[in-house]
């Protein structure tokens, strides 16, 4: 692999005559549009920063049909840096103002006063047939007050682990948030979850709205500073992307979870029992991982959850086509019907493999399964798999 490729032109030149990507790409492998491809987008890109193209409504909709999964990047023969130059582009061409407005809301909401304060709304529209059609999931009973610490007083102690929870378990899923917790303490780490922590950015960033990601930085880099930790852990690919790449964390070492797991907590014990026995009358349990798209293609970990899945024998099936679930943060909420069919793609896989259980350690990747699979199929995320969580 060549150094990354950022400059445009340079970027342009690679790919004109380079269709490596098109497979891996779920929207272009939906929508079969040449402008839906890594390669449109490039020329797109180029074309309009050259002046041969005026931005239009039609532009920006191929702009943000893309997901910024790494699919293309991760089997990129040229080192293109794809999601960096999509990201660069939408922040300084729109500054937040040509965001899809859908998009903006939903971005606007998702961080505001009324979104962390009336949550309860998401649990009486996950009762409504919307639940479906936009994966809405009912929130599961946890106290996270009881295990978050005030920064008062901090700066005396030192931590092993400062966990950063994310958005999509602390509204939807806390529980997890617990167990992940719970578990590392019980590996022998001592662990903070500090009040008052923020998104980490990245859909911001990501939409181009560079200036609300980085008041989000800000507030978030106050709480880090307030505490004395060796290694920030954090159960979402995405989060991780954000702190690695956008972030300025000196000194301290970022992983994401079963990276952690994999490097310093490998004697962790699998429930094997739980996923062996049999599910029906001579049919044996089926269970698989599902790669999400950060967490393989930017990260490249792999090996990391895989390490533990291993250890279920025969009952763990591989599922190495590595297909995007459809999720893509809000990009399910603007582009709805690309969203269902990527999604529709996975599920097919997953029934070929005819797997009863999936796991995954991505929260938004999560919530899609869960949300969206026949009732049959089990949902675990990667901390469930363990003996603590039973």
């Amino acid at each position: 692999m060549t150094d990354k490729l950022t400059d445009i032109d340079e970027i342009a030149a690679a790919c004109s005559d380079c269709g490596t990507c098109l497979s891996a790409c779920p929207v272009y492998n939906t929508r079969w549009m040449e402008p839906d491809s890594p390669r449109g987008k490039v020329n797109l890109i180029k074309a309009l920063r050259d002046g041969r193209l005026e931005p239009g409504d039609l532009n920006k909709e191929f702009i943000y049909r893309c997901m910024l999964c790494g699919s293309c990047q991760h089997i990129c023969t040229k080192g293109v840096d794809f999601t960096g130059m999509m990201i660069d582009y939408r922040n300084t061409a729109s500054r937040g103002r040509k965001i899809p407005i859908l998009k903006k809301i939903i971005l606007y909401f998702y961080q505001s006063f009324l979104f962390k304060n009336l949550s309860g709304l998401a649990d009486i529209l996950a009762r409504t047939p919307l639940k479906k059609q936009f994966s809405i999931p009912r929130r599961r009973p946890a106290k996270l007050k009881k295990i978050m610490t005030d920064a008062k007083g901090q700066k005396e102690k030192q931590y092993d682990i400062l966990l950063f929870p994310g958005c999509v378990l602390t509204y939807f899923y806390p529980e997890i948030i617990e167990k992940t917790y719970t578990l590392l303490k019980q590996k022998g780490f001592s662990v903070v979850m500090p009040k008052k922590l923020q998104c980490c950015g990245y859909s911001f960033i990501s939409q181009g709205w560079g200036k609300k990601f980085f008041s989000l930085r800000e507030k978030n880099t106050a709480v880090f500073s307030q505490y004395n930790y060796k290694y920030l852990v954090v159960p979402c690919c995405t989060g991780v992307t954000a702190f690695k790449d956008y972030y300025d964390l000196k000194n301290i070492e970022i992983y994401e979870l079963t990276e952690f797991f994999y490097k310093f907590i490998k004697d962790a014990a699998v429930d094997v029992e739980r996923f062996t026995t049999t599910k029906e009358l001579g049919k044996k349990r089926r269970v698989t991982w599902h790669d999400p798209c950060h967490h393989l293609k930017l990260l490249g970990l792999g090996a990391a959850p895989r390490f533990f899945m291993e250890q279920l024998g025969e009952s763990f099936i591989d599922d190495k086509s590595a297909l995007c679930c459809g999720f893509g943060g809000i990009f399910s909420v603007g582009f709805p019907v690309t969203s269902k069919q990527i999604f529709q793609r996975k599920e097919a896989k997953l029934e070929e493999l005819e797997v009863d259980t999936v796991v995954t350690a991505c929260p938004g990747c999560y919530l899609q399964l869960r949300e969206r699979l026949s009732p049959g199929k089990e949902v675990l995320f990667f901390s469930d798999i363990f003996l603590h969580s039973r």
